[in-house]
């Protein structure tokens, strides 16, 4: 399944996400400094609430919400059949099903006191589209959490400090935030927080194997030399006792009653 992601000049990316399956299941995985704001919100919701993940990928997200909150009803939907597969060869609780972020949510009306979207908004077309579908489905006063990227989170992180080439396209593919903020009102929702997720990664065998292997969908726009000439930077700074910094931004909005 190609995905498409739109860019700021018109543009656009092509990621294939049937194929990166298998790689992204083994290198990706539900970083604690965006599970966290994630968990603030579905921790004080009520027992019957029902949680979307809108892009659920390989479901890391939602799987770590409904390990922490288990009497809670969670589902997430993506456009990818490879990653629904992957995602359900874990095993969860969570109903996965198939659908498209950029056109009508595969669920009915206010259906869910929480959806989010974790790195997917960069994918996503229409973005009007989205944040209709995203007001529709939730309840009154229900909460929609986009984790994405901003001019400052792109200069900060080790991602384009390492592989500098990345981040003309990461400006690229990233809607700004302000534009979010417009398409989120438009739509009837409310700007509730704004906030950075930021965490450390030790740079050790394992994740630099998973950084050799691309772990990111932008290392695999770059050239084979371009990346090679990263990982040589990486491995540098990991012999110099240095970490990754991996940084988010975290748009809260919500539905008024």
């Amino acid at each position: 399944m190609v995905l498409i992601g739109a860019t700021n000049d018109g543009f656009s990316f092509p990621t294939d996400y049937d194929e990166y399956a298998p790689t992204y299941a083994w290198a990706r995985w539900a970083v604690p400094w965006v599970v966290s704001p994630l968990a603030r919100i579905a921790g004080a919701l009520p027992a019957d609430a029902a949680v979307l993940e809108i892009g659920c990928g390989t479901g890391n997200y939602i799987r770590a919400l409904a390990e922490s909150r288990s009497e809670l009803v969670y589902a997430g939907f993506d456009l990818s059949e490879a990653m629904l597969h992957e995602a359900r060869s874990r095993g969860s609780k969570v109903t996965l099903v198939h659908g498209d972020a950029s056109k009508e949510f595969p669920f009915p009306n206010h259906r869910f006191a929480f959806t989010f979207a974790v790195d997917v908004i960069h994918h996503i077309e229409d973005l009007s589209r989205f944040f209709s579908e995203a007001h529709r489905v939730l309840v009154p006063g229900g909460h929609l959490v986009i984790v994405t990227d901003s001019e400052d989170t792109l200069n900060r992180r080790s991602l384009t400090a390492f592989f500098p080439e990345i981040l003309a396209i990461e400006r690229n593919r990233y809607p700004t935030i302000a534009r979010l903020h417009r398409e989120a009102d438009r739509a009837g929702l409310r700007l509730d927080s704004e906030e950075q997720a930021v965490g450390r990664i030790p740079l050790d065998g394992e994740f630099l194997g998973k950084l050799q292997a691309k772990c990111s969908s932008a290392m695999r726009l770059m050239t084979t030399e371009q990346h090679a000439a990263g990982m040589a930077r990486v491995r540098a700074a990991g012999a110099r006792g240095e970490q990754w910094l991996s940084c988010y931004d975290v748009l809260h909005y919500v539905r008024p009653d």
